[in-house]
């Protein structure tokens, strides 16, 4: 019997943005939503059986806290009340990046935990259906569970589909980090917030409609610049839907608008890289892979930048240990 199992995946950065749910669904997305996995960024987790007391949860070393916790367990329940697992876990989560700061680290999270659950069920699970799975944990895990270019399109249980291997994908992304704190409003609060209360919900629904569709066209051609626009008109879009809510949601900092004037001013000068960013205060750039160093080498150059990383496409969520 497997009593220990340690799994990794790859936090994806969306470059068609999930942003909203569909109220009385299992976590079920708002809008369609397109990402690239990153090697760069990865969770480990080890899910380890045990044989009394209750769940427990360690993040990068630390208790996590309640609000986390109830989550995890909520998951966990997810699993046993289906009767695909039983029993107690131990579960020690990794990110090797910053947690809880808009750098999709629920999207590599959730997806570990769940390739690490599936070794311990009592049933053979698909990549689809752990895909599904894994979404009731965090929207965006959904897309780490195949990695590469994936898919998320709307529906009653949608499952991510892979749009092209990390292997294939010609470009890469820089990580600008400039805020390394957990935000105060985490994501799914903040989706509920602009839901209820931003004038510009339904418009931001409609234009990530379309621009999921623009993105799709724009993949099938490998059209990187028509990508990185599509990509960079969605994240303001997005963001500018945030700012709408009353009260306004701001993610933002000094340093992001920075770095916006900067890739704009870049491009002008020849580079061509695009921005995109998630609910956070920090910039992901779209390049291509010969440009990687050089945007790598402005991005650092900036102010108040603390880290600035390199990343090639990631894989799938897979198990990388059993015992």
């Amino acid at each position: 019997m497997i009593e220990k199992v340690t799994a990794r995946a790859f936090a994806n950065i969306a470059l068609v943005k999930y942003w909203g749910k569909q109220p009385g669904f299992n976590n079920v997305p708002a809008t369609p939503s397109i990402s690239l996995a990153l090697k760069s960024l990865k969770t480990i987790t080890e899910v380890e059986r045990i044989r009394s007391g209750k769940d427990s949860f360690f993040l990068n070393g630390s208790i996590v806290s309640k609000v986390i916790y109830r989550r995890l367990v909520e998951y966990l329940d997810f699993w046993r009340n289906n009767k695909l697992i039983d029993g107690k876990f131990i579960i020690r989560s990794h990110n090797n990046f910053p947690t809880g700061a808009g750098l999709a680290s629920s999207s590599s999270g959730f997806a570990a935990l769940t390739v690490a659950l599936s070794a311990f069920s009592r049933r053979k699970i698909g990549k689809h259906q752990l895909s599904r799975f894994a979404r009731r944990g965090s929207g965006s895990a959904a897309r780490s569970i195949v990695g590469g270019l994936s898919a998320l399109p709307i529906g009653a249980d949608p499952a991510a589909r892979l749009l092209l291997s990390g292997d294939e994908v010609p470009w890469g992304m820089v990580v600008i980090e400039v805020e390394g704190r957990t935000k105060k409003i985490g994501s799914r609060e903040g989706m509920e917030l602009c839901r209820r209360y931003s004038p510009y919900y339904r418009q931001w629904i409609t234009l990530a409609n379309k621009d999921y569709r623009k993105m799709l066209s724009a993949l099938r051609r490998l059209d990187f610049s028509r990508v990185g626009e599509v990509a960079e008109a969605n994240a303001l879009a997005m963001h500018a839907c945030m700012f709408a809510s009353r009260p306004a949601l701001v993610y933002w900092s000094p340093a992001t608008i920075e770095i916006i004037n900067s890739v704009w001013q870049w491009r002008v000068d020849g580079l061509e890289t695009y921005f995109t960013i998630d609910a956070g205060s920090n910039v992901v750039l779209l390049c291509k892979q010969e440009d990687l160093k050089e945007a790598i080498r402005r991005a650092s150059r900036l102010k108040n930048v603390r880290s600035a990383i390199k990343s090639l496409p990631g894989g799938p969520a897979e198990i990388i240990e059993l015992s």
